[in-house]
């Protein structure tokens, strides 16, 4: 059996994800999903309807934390609910609000005592402790001041995306409305500290949204969602280094607007995908493990605006379109010709998918 998989019966090996969804009041909320590994067929098994829009989800062992959107303005909409999750159970275990506000991302630390979000819409990154497995209340909210060159989107900070290092030093955070990727020391207590040294400064415009890191974790790719880019740096001593920047999706085929959605890394650490809202694809681009360039393989089409993504056994690619409204896989095959990204010709319509993460503890296998 491979780690993260289920066997039912004599029949179908699967997989669980979550998968979060805007939708309407009939559809809105968290749904569980199985995924065949060994078609990568979606069989819809469950949903947790919700008041609120599920903005994110992220995981750390055996809890999901969801981000909820704040629809009606009141100071106890929006904010951080945590569920104990594994497969199709789905239980509150604890819920933090802070002034009504609503977060775009959520990261909690390996030794799950502090989770870290980012409040895109009033430029705040907060600090939540974890007491006895669950988060408590927010006891730092750090305000990002800044803006960029372009209209509407910068016109002030929008931090985005919030993880850590791989050397667990420090706490980044990826600002859309000021072109930096912010890196934070982590202090007393949990609280962050501003690192103004290690902190990256991106081309005005560029619009970081996210940053994922190579296995062996000596370079960062940082996904542009204005520039539609892919910044390469390499990580080395605690300091980050420009190597590389590439295009999402061939822009002289495509002139009109688009926007990055996602990124993620193959488990191998050899192909990478970004998913791309208008020009409504996943690029595929190869990973020099070596130098950590990236050269460009090819690009599959999606349904429209395809925001989130998820990798299941290294070999089945979900991906969530959220204007769109469906859920589809892709299979990732490796041969001579590095590897690409084939259409499976699975899909399952959800009322605007926005986010996703894995149904069981693909670390753990609990």
């Amino acid at each position: 059996m491979k780690i993260g998989s289920i066997f039912l019966g004599n029949r179908r090996n699967v997989t669980p994800i979550f998968v979060g969804s805007y939708g309407n009041g009939l559809t809105r909320g968290v749904y569980a999903f199985h995924i065949d590994t060994d078609t990568g067929e979606i069989l819809k098994k469950k949903q947790f309807k919700s008041e609120a829009d599920p903005i994110t989800m992220f995981r750390r062992e055996r809890f999901v934390f969801v981000a909820y959107k704040n629809n009606s303005g009141r100071n106890t909409d929006g904010g951080i609910s945590q569920y104990a999750a594994m497969d199709l159970q789905f239980g509150l275990a604890a819920k933090v609000y802070f002034k009504g506000k609503t977060y775009m991302s959520i990261f909690v630390d390996q030794n799950r005592k502090y989770a870290y979000a980012t409040d895109y819409y009033n430029g705040e990154v907060v600090v939540i402790p974890i007491l006895d497995q669950k988060i408590v209340k927010v006891t730092q909210a750090i305000k990002h001041v800044g803006s960029g060159p372009v209209p509407k989107r910068q016109i002030e900070a929008h931090p985005h995306y919030v993880d850590e290092t791989p050397d667990h030093r420090y706490i980044y955070v990826c600002d859309l409305g000021t072109d930096e990727v912010v890196l934070y020391n982590i202090i007393e207590k949990g609280k962050l500290e501003r690192n103004e040294e290690k902190t990256i400064h991106l081309k005005p415009g560029s619009g970081p949204k996210k940053m994922i890191f190579s296995n062996d974790g000596q370079f960062a790719y940082v996904l542009n969602e204005l520039s539609n880019t892919i910044c390469v740096y390499q990580y080395n001593e605690e300091t980050l280094t420009f190597i590389q920047e590439v295009d999402t999706y061939p822009k002289d085929e495509y002139t009109k607007e688009s926007l990055a959605g996602d990124i993620i890394l193959s488990d191998a650490g050899d192909i990478l995908m970004v998913s791309n809202r208008g020009h409504d694809s996943v690029a595929a681009f190869y990973v020099n493990k070596e130098t950590g360039q990236l050269e460009y393989i090819e690009y599959v089409d999606t349904d429209e605006k395809p925001r989130a993504m998820i990798l299941l056994e290294d070999r089945w690619l979900v991906v969530a379109a959220q204007k769109g409204g469906t859920l589809e896989t892709f299979e990732l095959k490796r041969n001579e010709s590095k590897g690409v990204l084939y259409e499976t010709h699975f899909n399952y319509m959800v009322g605007e998918p926005v986010c996703m993460v894995h149904g069981r503890d693909i670390f753990s296998g609990s």
